[in-house]
């Protein structure tokens, strides 16, 4: 529906600290927010709950939390954050703003609704020089096309321009004027056109006379006064109907490269990689609990926690475990990846954040400590309580030592039986308040599995315990054959036991995005319209596996005969 370009939807000083402005670009309601470390978001104007304006809530200064029922949503990729229902955090993946690409480029905020984008802001890109001053914007009740061909007679509407040197140039939406006065003076004004929507179109303004821009303001902001006059008189000015924005386009490819400048041994059979990207673009509002794909040459597609991150230096850092039955994409990166070296890595996801303003007790097994050790030091940084705890087989299997060393409240445990790891985290949970209720964990299932039956035989109900998994193990035993149909093309297809719906997809030519292929990452989500389901997975919520209209057809399969993807 859109097409891949910028159009300037505010002034930067009308994004003021702890405010959200509302705006409009081609009938879509826009909510613009600055969070208190200067990002920018754009983000459409509707609470994915139940549509209430999110230019009506709070800009936190982090998230921005919707007044209907307080639901927050976090800066940079709009995932739901907070969900003042749900008590033990169980938060759906699928609660997201839409948010489209938006950059801070020359004194004005520019939005483009495709996700990614191709192109540059105009500004960076046009033919004539670029004014200094940025003047006040003004509304006209017109269509685009009728403004922009009135304002190439803008010296009708300024009786002080020379109208022998008026000169005027377009360029897309822009338009240049410039004309001489005393003694010779060139004067320049740029123009550069915001479509709200079919019969309304903002001007916003430059000028390269900076000594006297209140002076300027006022001259170029009655022209401009005189033009509007002209063009709403007799019109019918009436309030249009918002534009439902569709799911944004993706112009550019997934993958982005990052060049390897650093690799190190840091324990027994892992390797830290610290990766710099040419740009940092898709990179806002990265917290603790993100991860990144990375594919190798191979295609094959993992997930990594980034433990450290800096914008200003465009470096990431994570840490690859070789694995024992790797099916091969840890191994090419362990025994192969080398400094200089280029992968392709995916932006930043975060579906294990830490609950905003509290403290919580962090439990780590092996490389699971790598999204642990971020969130200690985030906590660390907000001064929150919190203790790390972390079970290795042997001291050579501790990863990232030098970050953990950094750390107050860290504890060590190693070379335990199954036993003895349920005993060390009762005594750990047992100290877990309901003032301070969130408890961490990311390693190995049985991990996560022992500290989820702790807390169950030990009636610990208080306990939320948030976690991360990136390996699963998928059980095919009493799989049966069933029919999958595709609701758009209405295409019937058979999926045998043992072989997985996308596989069996893939070979009939319908290819479903995936990732791990372990019902981990949550790259194959996909809609469920009819179907009784037999979830695998380890990323939806009971609360989503229970609703039924959703699954991951990676691992995940149909319970009846018939399935109803809608794709």
């Amino acid at each position: 529906m859109f097409e891949d370009k910028w159009f300037p939807v505010a002034r930067a000083d009308e994004l003021v600290l702890r405010h959200v402005f509302h705006a409009q670009l081609h009938g879509v309601e826009l909510a613009l927010w600055r969070t208190d470390k200067g990002e920018v978001n754009a983000w459409e104007n509707r609470c994915p709950h139940r549509g209430m304006r999110l230019t009506l809530g709070v800009n936190t200064g982090k998230s921005l939390k919707c007044q209907y029922h307080g639901w927050q949503f976090h800066s940079g990729d709009g995932q739901c954050s907070v969900i003042p229902s749900v008590a033990d955090g169980s938060i759906p993946h699928s609660a997201c703003a839409k948010n489209f690409s938006v950059t801070e480029k020359n004194g004005f905020v520019w939005v483009n609704l495709t996700r990614d984008y191709l192109s540059e802001p105009s500004t960076l890109t046009h033919a004539f020089g670029l004014p200094s001053s940025v003047l006040r914007s003004i509304t006209v009740n017109a269509p685009l096309a009728l403004v922009q061909a009135q304002l190439q007679r803008f010296c009708h509407y300024d009786r002080h321009v020379d109208r022998q040197t008026f000169q005027v140039r377009e360029d897309g939406l822009m338009v240049h004027v410039c004309w001489q006065e005393y003694m010779l003076q060139t004067i320049e004004v740029l123009f550069m056109l915001q479509p709200a929507h079919t019969e309304k179109t903002l001007i916003h303004v430059m000028c390269n006379q900076s000594d006297d821009e209140l002076k300027w303001t006022h001259r170029i902001n009655q022209a401009l006064t005189n033009l509007k006059l002209e063009l709403e008189a007799g019109r019918d000015v009436r309030q249009e109907e918002p534009v439902i924005a569709p799911q944004p386009v993706q112009a550019l490819p997934r993958w982005l490269p990052a060049r390897v400048i650093e690799r190190k041994e840091i324990a027994e059979q892992v390797a830290s990689f610290r990766l710099h990207l040419p740009s940092f673009n898709r990179f806002k509002g990265i917290e603790a609990g993100a991860h990144i794909d990375v594919r190798t040459p191979q295609g094959l597609v993992r997930q990594f926690s980034l433990v450290e991150w800096d914008t200003k230096a465009q470096e990431l850092l994570i840490g690859v475990k070789l694995e024992p039955k790797s099916r091969g994409g840890s191994t090419f990166l362990y025994n192969h990846v080398k400094v200089d070296s280029v992968l392709e890595i995916s932006a930043p996801r975060n579906h294990f954040r830490l609950v905003p303003g509290k403290g919580g007790l962090l439990i780590a097994g092996g490389i699971g400590v790598a999204p642990i050790v971020a969130m200690a030091n985030q906590l660390a940084h907000e001064k929150l309580p919190y203790h790390l705890h972390y079970f290795v087989r042997n001291i050579y299997s501790r990863a990232f030592v030098d970050q953990l060393n950094k750390l107050a409240n860290v504890s060590f445990y190693q070379a335990m039986q199954a036993d003895q790891v349920a005993g060390q985290l009762k005594t750990i949970l047992a100290k877990v308040s309901t003032e301070q209720p969130n408890v961490y964990i990311c390693g190995p299932k049985g991990l996560l599995d022992t500290a989820l039956r702790v807390i169950q035989e030990n009636g610990w109900s208080h306990i939320q315990v948030r976690h991360e998994l990136f390996s699963n193990r998928v059980d095919h035993r009493d799989e049966h054959t069933f029919k999958v149909t595709l609701a758009k093309s209405g295409q019937s297809y058979i999926i045998p036991s043992g072989v997985s719906i996308t596989d069996a997809l893939r070979e009939y030519g319908v290819h479903i995005e995936t990732s791990c292929e372990q019902g981990v990452c949550g790259t194959c989500y996909t809609k469920v319209l009819s179907g009784k389901l037999d979830h695998k997975d380890a990323y939806l919520s009971e609360e989503e596996k229970q609703s039924g209209d959703c699954m991951m057809p990676c691992v995940s399969r149909s319970a009846s005969d018939d399935l109803v993807l809608d794709i």
